[in-house]
C-alpha cells in the first residue's frame, strides 16, 4: 500500500514470464490463469451499517494502495472464461435495483472473496473494477439522498423562517412586547408578562430553536453532500483506469499470450505511475501535518487487531521500493505494517492527536492522517468511503482508542485489511517499536 513502483517492475514481470505457475501470496502479479466469469453484484444501498459483511482478511500490499491476497491454500479455485466476456462484463453493467440489507451483505462478501481470490492480474483488475462499480452504485444512491435530506431541509428552513416573520409581522402590542423583551434579555422573567405574552414569547423561542436546529441539519447535510461528491469523482476515477486496463488486457489476450504479456507490461506500468502519484502526494500530506509542539505521546496501540501480513522493513518482494534507512541502503523497503482485518471492522487512533487529512489519494485509497505531538504523523489507509466512510473531519482533535474510519476495499488492493504507517520528522518508523504498540 502507498508505495511506488519505481524499482521493480522489470523484475516482477521477469518473475511473471519464468514462473508462470507461481502462487505466492506476495506477489501481487501472479501467473495468468482463466479469468472466472464474472457475475455483477447488486449495488449496494447508500445506508449499510459500518460493520458490513465480514470478509476473510488477507495478506499485504500488492501495489501502493494494495495488499496481495491471502495464502495459496485460502485461494478459492476459478472457473475459466474468456477474458473478454469479462472486459464485457465490466464495460457494460447492468443497473441493478436497490437491495435490501441482506442483499447488501451478500454484495459486499462476494465482492471481497471474489477481489480475495483473483489469481491473475486480469482477475484482480476485473475484480477491482466490479468493487469499485458497486461501491460507485452505493455513493450515487448516497449523493441522491443526501440532496433530497437538503432539499427537505431547505423547505423546512423556509417555512420556519415565514413562521418567524409572520410572528414578527403581529401588531398587537402583547405580542411586540414579549419579541421585544426576549431581544433584549438572554433569560428574562416571565412574572411580568400577561399568560398571552408568555406564550407568545415560548413560541418565538421554539420557532427560533427550530430554525436553529434545521440550519444545524442543513449544515451537516451539505458537508455529506460534499464529502460523498468527492468519494464519487475519486471511484470515477479509479473505475474508468480499472475498465480501460481491463479492455487492455482482454483484447490483448485475443492476439495471443506474447501480446498479452506486453500488455500487463503496460498495466503495470500504469500502476507504477498510480503508485508514484499516490506517494507523492502522501509525502506531501504528511510534511504539511508534521508539528513539533509538546512530548510525543507515551502510549500507542494499533488501529486494528489482526495478524501483520507484511512488516514494517527491508524485504525480497520485489515491488517495494528502495530505501536508505539509518545509513543503510536497501533495494526493497517497506514503511508500514500491513494488518489483516475484516472488511468493516472500527480503525482506531493509534495516540492522541489531530485529524489533518481525510479523503482520497490519487489511486482512490480512502486516507485518514493523523499529526501527533513531537513531529509523528500516522497514516490509515484502504478504509471505506462508502459503506461506513470516516466519522472524523480535518481539524478534529482525537484520543487514543477512537474511532476515525472502517476497514474497507478503496484503492488498489487484493483484499480488506489495513495499511498503518508512522513516519518521525518525516522518516518511516516500525508501527511496532513505539510504547505498547503490539
Amino acid at each position: 500500500m502507498l508505495r511506488t513502483f519505481r524499482v521493480g517492475v522489470v523484475v516482477a514481470l521477469a518473475l511473471l514470464a519464468f514462473f508462470p505457475t507461481s502462487a505466492n501470496a506476495d506477489d501481487p502479479t501472479p501467473a495468468p490463469s482463466p479469468t472466472p466469469p464474472i457475475t455483477p453484484s447488486p449495488s449496494p444501498s447508500a445506508t449499510p451499517s459500518p460493520n458490513a459483511s465480514p470478509s476473510t482478511a488477507k495478506s499485504p500490499s500488492a501495489s501502493p494502495s494494495a495488499s496481495s491476497s491471502a495464502s495459496p491454500s485460502a485461494r478459492s479455485a476459478s472457473s475459466s472464461a474468456s477474458p473478454s466476456a469479462s472486459a464485457t462484463a465490466i464495460a457494460s453493467p447492468t443497473p441493478a435495483p436497490t437491495p435490501s440489507a441482506e442483499e447488501l451483505e451478500a454484495a459486499r462478501a462476494r465482492d471481497a472473496q471474489l477481489l480475495s481470490s483473483a489469481q491473475s492480474l486480469t482477475q484482480i483488475v476485473d475484480a477491482q473494477a466490479l468493487v469499485a462499480r458497486d461501491e460507485l452504485a452505493a455513493l450515487n444512491a448516497e449523493v441522491d439522498r443526501v440532496t433530497g435530506d437538503l432539499d427537505a431541509v431547505g423547505t423546512d428552513i423556509a417555512a420556519l423562517q415565514a413562521q418567524a416573520n409572520d410572528r414578527r409581522a403581529i401588531r398587537e402590542r402583547l405580542t411586540r412586547d414579549a419579541f421585544r423583551l426576549a431581544a433584549a434579555s438572554a433569560t428574562p422573567s416571565l412574572a411580568a408578562l400577561s399568560d398571552p405574552q408568555i406564550e407568545a414569547y415560548r413560541e418565538l423561542l421554539a420557532v427560533d430553536a427550530a430554525l436553529h436546529d434545521a440550519q444545524l441539519r442543513l449544515s451537516d447535510r451539505v458537508s455529506q453532500l460534499a464529502e460523498a461528491r468527492e468519494a464519487v469523482a475519486a471511484k470515477q476515477g479509479q473505475l474508468s483506469r480499472l475498465r480501460d486496463r481491463a479492455r487492455t488486457i482482454a483484447a490483448a489476450a485475443a492476439n495471443g499470450e506474447g501480446d498479452k504479456r506486453a500488455a500487463e507490461v503496460a498495466v503495470l506500468e500504469a500502476l507504477a505511475r498510480d503508485a508514484a502519484a499516490a506517494q507523492t502526494s502522501l509525502a506531501q500530506l504528511v510534511a504539511t501535518a508534521m508539528s513539533s509542539d509538546g512530548a510525543a505521546p507515551s502510549t500507542w496501540s494499533l488501529p486494528v487487531r489482526g495478524a501483520i501480513t507484511q512488516p514494517f522493513g527491508p524485504t525480497t518482494f520485489p515491488l517495494e521500493p528502495a530505501r536508505t534507512f539509518h545509513g543503510v541502503y536497501y533495494a526493497h523497503f517497506h514503511d508500514a505494517v500491513d494488518i489483516a482485518a475484516v472488511l468493516g471492522q472500527p480503525v482506531l487512533a493509534a495516540a492522541d492527536g489531530r485529524v489533518t487529512f481525510v479523503g482520497h489519494l490519487p489511486d482512490g485509497a480512502m486516507v485518514v492522517i493523523v499529526a501527533h505531538p513531537g513531529g509523528l504523523v500516522s497514516v490509515y489507509a484502504h478504509l471505506d468511503d462508502t459503506f461506513a466512510r470516516p466519522p472524523v473531519r480535518i481539524g478534529e482533535a482525537v484520543s487514543g482508542g477512537q474511532v476515525i474510519g472502517f476497514v474497507g476495499l478503496t484503492g488498489i488492493t487484493t483484499g480488506p485489511h489495513l495499511h498503518f504507517a508512522v513516519q518521525s520528522g518525516g522518516q518511516p518508523i516500525d508501527p511496532l517499536s513505539l510504547p505498547a504498540a503490539r
